[in-house]
């Protein structure tokens, strides 16, 4: 923004700074001390990007800064900090610089955004799952008992009950240990959703 201002018959502007949006800021401390955070970061980055991770959290800091306080390359400091910027766990904001005419990307962690994008990916990982206890609870498979396919009654009749694979005869597949085990992975999955 701008606003003009006349001054013997010159009009002359001044620059209006624009406001950035307060960001809420935890402490460092919290923040390190946050389990549930770190978690989601080394799900998405590892170890090394909680690391760099660990340089954000309190304050916004440039990636350059970050590359030298950790002795590492720019390049992997940038790497990790693109890959949790996808998963929504870091934002930046960018500002040029007047010496060198280059933009200086400015990075901080954002907790919140990223515990709602890791709830947001657990609750679609649940649903899939339980599609797939559905399907596994409604349909009647064989299989021939030699590790191959497990195939619905559908495919296993078009097939005369014989396996594609290997031609023996197909017999019907107790899937019960599946389905326990979509039960359990569900039920954990959803224990974890409200720890989060």
């Amino acid at each position: 923004m701008s606003k003009k201002v006349s001054k013997n018959k010159k009009v002359i502007k001044k620059k209006v700074a624009k406001k950035r949006p307060k960001i809420k800021k935890q402490s460092k401390q919290k923040l390190l001390n946050d389990v549930v955070l770190k978690e989601i970061i080394i799900r998405i980055a590892g170890e090394r990007g909680y690391e760099i991770a660990k340089e954000l959290m309190g304050n916004e800091i440039a990636d350059e800064e970050i590359a030298k306080r950790m002795g590492i390359r720019v390049n992997l400091v940038r790497k990790v900090l693109y890959e949790l910027y996808e998963n929504r766990v870091v934002s930046y904001h960018r500002v040029r610089d007047e010496h060198s005419g280059w933009y200086v990307y400015y990075w901080r962690i954002e907790p919140e955004r990223a515990r709602e994008y890791f709830k947001h990916n657990k609750r679609l990982l649940i649903q899939k799952l339980e599609d797939r206890l559905d399907t596994e609870r409604s349909t009647s498979f064989f299989n021939c008992g030699n590790g191959d396919l497990k195939l619905p009654f559908e495919l296993a009749a078009e097939n005369d009950f014989k396996c594609p694979r290997c031609g023996d005869k197909l017999e019907p597949y107790d899937n019960s240990g599946v389905v326990i085990a979509l039960e359990r992975q569900i039920e954990s999955l959803r224990h974890h959703l409200v720890e989060y």
